[in-house]
């Protein structure tokens, strides 16, 4: 007898006198009600034996993928063995359980790889723009975003606003959705502590600060989070961030900013040196302005995830 008999089917009999036979009995019943879990099974073709053998095994399974049907998310999964799902399967005659980690922590795993550097709060890692409160403001970002990942625009994405106003949890949550559709690595620097290590291993192991230089230059997607409040002088300028953003601009490669100044302000802020700092800050303005066409200003806008 195969499931597709299941509803017509008198189940044990009529003698239910022993509690085993009862509790069994109840148990396929219920399975036999489930329909998602029912059509799953029906694909295996068990027989009611089948069913009636491995009945234990059947209702573990049906009490695990509900469980995972309503996932609390891979931070809060209560499960004996967190993010590990069941999967039932017949072989050679025998009903057999097999486990295998949960398709939303094999994602995570692929995710963390494609993240190079993430100076953010692990937790951010989990955010989609389906999560997001997506305000007037944000809306034209959203669309050149989509315009960028489709391969239709090269230019590059520059968010000003105070601070508290989201840009950066915004971004990630961009550069997530990035991962997702195009399976490449990413970047999120922290402007402040990252450039100040790069400026450090300049002065202490510079084959390591140019092989991190090449790094920040041809890695997919590059966020500076945070950009020009990081320390200052014209070594920074010249061998720091303009061979970065210059090795970017050539290659075409998304590069992404959050800040608390304007273009011009940045500008302003790396005219450092008496002789050619003008000239050179003029040349990251230039660069800056070029790729990114305009500035999306986010001040104002409450933070709502």
């Amino acid at each position: 007898m195969t499931l597709k008999e299941f509803d017509s089917h008198e189940i044990l009999g009529t003698a239910q006198d022993d509690d085993m036979k009862a509790y069994i009995n109840q148990l396929v019943n219920e399975l036999r009600e489930d329909t998602p879990v029912y059509e799953k099974l029906r694909e295996l073709h068990l027989t009611m034996k089948d069913v009636r053998d491995n009945i234990a095994k059947l209702n573990d399974f049906r009490e695990d993928y509900h469980y995972c049907l309503k996932c609390p998310g891979i931070m809060a999964c209560a499960k004996k063995t967190p993010h590990i799902s069941m999967r039932v399967e017949k072989e050679d005659g025998f009903v057999k359980v097999q486990y295998e980690p949960c398709h939303k922590i094999v994602d995570q795993i692929r995710r963390d790889s494609r993240y190079m550097i993430h100076d953010f709060p692990d937790q951010w890692k989990f955010s989609t723009l389906k999560d997001m409160d997506l305000t007037e403001n944000r809306r034209p970002i959203i669309k050149e975003f989509t315009k960028i990942v489709k391969g239709q625009s090269s230019r590059w994405l520059y968010l000003i606003g105070n601070h508290k106003v989201g840009k950066s949890h915004f971004l990630v949550t961009m550069a997530n959705e990035f991962i997702a559709i195009k399976n490449e690595q990413v970047a999120v620097m922290n402007c402040v502590e990252r450039i100040k290590q790069l400026y450090d291993l300049s002065n202490k192991e510079p084959e390591i600060f140019a092989n991190e230089i090449n790094l920040f230059g041809e890695v997919p997607l590059l966020i500076l989070d945070g950009f020009g409040e990081e320390y200052k002088n014209e070594y920074i300028r010249d061998s720091i961030i303009i061979p970065i953003l210059d090795a970017r601009e050539r290659n075409n490669l998304p590069t992404w900013f959050t800040s608390p100044f304007t273009i011009e302000e940045v500008q302003a802020l790396y005219s450092v040196g008496k002789t050619s700092g003008p000239i050179r800050s003029k040349q990251l303005g230039n660069i800056l302005r070029e790729m990114c066409e305009e500035e999306f200003d986010l001040t104002g806008t409450s933070y709502k995830k």
